[in-house]
């Protein structure tokens, strides 16, 4: 989640302006069938963070603008998913005296390739939040790959709706936030508007968000008939649909589109994350159903692989590593050198860095006492600081830099300038279930990772 400072563009007056179709004649929407019962999960235990020192939980540290990652689009009738049941408990110990049973080896990850994986020539896809373009998320790098494919001929993708009020928080925190925090906001409205406007368009993906009406929510059939005409529109037939949950889709629009496929992609465990905390049993059953519904799951995390298929009986989660995800390069701007970065003997300090998220996740103790011990190094962030205990912490150190949010590219620019990367994170499920996309984003800038108590010997 990179990326700051953004530069107000002006946008073109003849920019297409993304409304919401007229509504149809009532659409028929077929009723979801139930999950299978292989996919029944276990109750989600709460995160416990093994390292002391886990910045405390604030109302707007979600890593998502709007917290309602729900099945959010539900169809007239019976509910898309069944109550998630916790497995049966062992039955009693007999009198007879208990055997060691050997734990069960670890099962190989089964490893995919992204070429060839997806079916036909039409794409929708549906994702969690409303800021691809932005940081380099998964999805983005998927796109990227569609965009080199000769086969794929069109690509159609749906954000988180986006409502009034959520609009008004971003411009709210734009404006009062210092510059460093409020960047993070600044992107998110500007790419926003450009989306709406048909800016961030090619000739082969479009993006759509709706509009959420002031008087309804963002779960209405109103919803539903939207996303069906924008499909209409693009002219796409029997799509291969991709989705990352938890996002704004359920069983019976995608099968309302007649899919040749259905791809689930899981990044991280959003009920981990502090501000869904009131979503976890309906975060789950959007798991469970979209588990038992598609032809493909993977994810890049093999920590989220193991726990996932454990919780639903799902033994055919495959792994798709980031780094699967490179398209071919593209021209990009040389990053500036920075004084001493050419390899002369000149009197420079060594840079530490880190690109990312600083909330939920950070060990703030563990860095600020790393920072403490090396005054001799200066400490460079990029990423998200709004409402995060260590950005509060840090901010007036004098080895300690803030970047704010920037795009990925500028992002890359300053990473390129590290000496050495960071990845300061807790020791806990949330980030077992992680695979961050910065270790990639370290890996391209040729930046070395060190753990924390290697510093000193720098």
């Amino acid at each position: 989640m990179a990326t700051k400072a953004p530069s107000k563009t002006t946008r073109s007056s003849k920019a297409k302006t993304t409304a919401r179709a007229k509504p149809q004649p009532p659409v028929t929407q077929p009723k979801a069938a139930a999950a299978p019962a292989k996919t029944k999960a276990k109750a989600v235990s709460k995160p416990v963070a093994k390292t002391v020192s886990a910045p405390p939980a604030k109302k707007a540290q979600s890593t998502k603008p709007v917290a309602i990652p729900a099945v959010a689009a539900k169809p007239a009738g019976k509910p898309a998913t069944k109550p998630v049941a916790a497995r049966p408990a062992a039955k009693a110990a007999s009198a007879k005296p208990k055997r060691t049973v050997p734990a069960k080896a670890t099962k190989p990850l089964k490893e995919l390739s992204p070429h060839g994986l997806v079916k036909g020539k039409h794409i929708v896809c549906f994702w969690k939040q409303n800021d691809l373009g932005l940081f380099g998320r998964r999805p983005d790098r998927w796109i990227a790959l569609w965009e080199q494919d000769p086969k794929i001929e069109k690509v159609l993708v749906f954000e988180t709706p986006l409502s009034q009020r959520a609009l008004g928080e971003w411009l709210k925190r734009a404006v009062t936030l210092g510059a460093t925090s409020g960047s993070e906001y600044r992107l998110l409205l500007d790419q926003a508007v450009a989306k709406l406007q048909g800016e961030c368009d090619t000739g082969k993906t479009t993006y759509k968000t709706y509009l959420t009406p002031a008087d309804k929510p963002a779960e209405n059939q109103d919803y539903l008939r939207w996303v069906l005409q924008q499909v209409k529109e693009q002219g796409i037939s029997a799509p291969t649909v991709v989705l990352w949950p938890a996002c704004y889709a359920n069983a019976a629009l995608v099968k309302a589109m007649k899919p040749k496929q259905i791809i689930t992609d899981l990044v991280d465990d959003q009920r981990l994350f502090p501000a869904n905390a009131q979503l976890v049993p309906t975060i789950t059953a959007q798991y469970q159903m979209w588990l038992g519904m598609s032809d493909v799951v993977l994810s890049n995390s093999p920590g989220l692989i193991e726990a996932f298929s454990q919780e639903f009986d799902h033994g055919s989660i495959a792994y798709l590593p980031n780094q699967a995800l490179t398209a071919a390069p593209g021209r990009a701007k040389a990053a500036a050198p920075r004084a001493g970065k050419t390899g002369k003997p000149a009197e420079k300090r060594t840079v530490v860095g880190f690109v990312g998220n600083m909330r939920e996740r950070m060990d703030t103790e563990a860095l600020l006492k790393a920072m403490a011990e090396n005054p001799d190094k200066d400490f460079w962030f990029v990423g998200q600081t709004h409402g995060s205990a260590f950005f509060a912490k840090a901010k007036t150190l004098v080895n300690c830099k803030f970047w704010g949010t920037l795009r990925q590219a500028e992002a890359e620019a300053v990473v390129a300038q590290f000496d050495v990367g960071v990845m300061p994170f807790l020791d806990t499920p949330m980030v077992a279930r992680m695979s961050p996309m910065k270790r990639e984003t370290y890996t391209m800038g040729k930046v070395p990772l060190v753990a924390l108590g290697e510093l000193k010997s720098l």
